[in-house]
């Protein structure tokens, strides 16, 4: 058996807390395999989205300060992630924390986690000031 027996039907839900603010975030694309216990078989499913830029506006980012405490909480924590900075169009930066980022302004952040075989991106819009 695979390692994603353990795993629920849906990715992980992922919390987003920077300056003691709960931001929420949006899940996206993911591709997830579970063991359904009622047919005993693997399942896996793969889940397409609109893209960042079409799921959250970036004019309506929430204000933050990268510099204060920041907090991913997921559901059950990833075996990695990376942040990815989108501009209103396109990926601009890659990053693997949040206090890497030095730029300012209206981003849209994706931030892409991975169990195992699994993957899972979840998406905020954010002001960097």
């Amino acid at each position: 058996m695979s390692k994603a027996t353990n795993y629920e039907e849906a990715p992980p839900a992922l919390k987003l807390t920077i300056e003691e603010i709960e931001i929420r975030t949006h899940r996206g694309t993911y591709a997830w395999s579970y063991f359904d216990k009622s047919t005993g078989q693997q399942v896996t499913v793969q889940a397409d989205h609109a893209p960042p830029t079409e799921m959250v506006n970036i004019e309506q980012g929430t204000k933050v300060n990268l510099s204060q405490p920041i907090k991913l909480d997921f559901e059950i924590e990833p075996t990695q992630y990376e942040i990815r900075l989108w501009n209103s169009s396109n990926i601009i930066k890659t990053y693997n924390s949040f206090g890497e980022i030095k730029e300012k302004g209206k981003y849209i952040i994706e931030i892409a986690g991975t169990w195992g075989d699994n993957i899972a991106t979840y998406v905020v819009a954010l002001e960097i000031e």
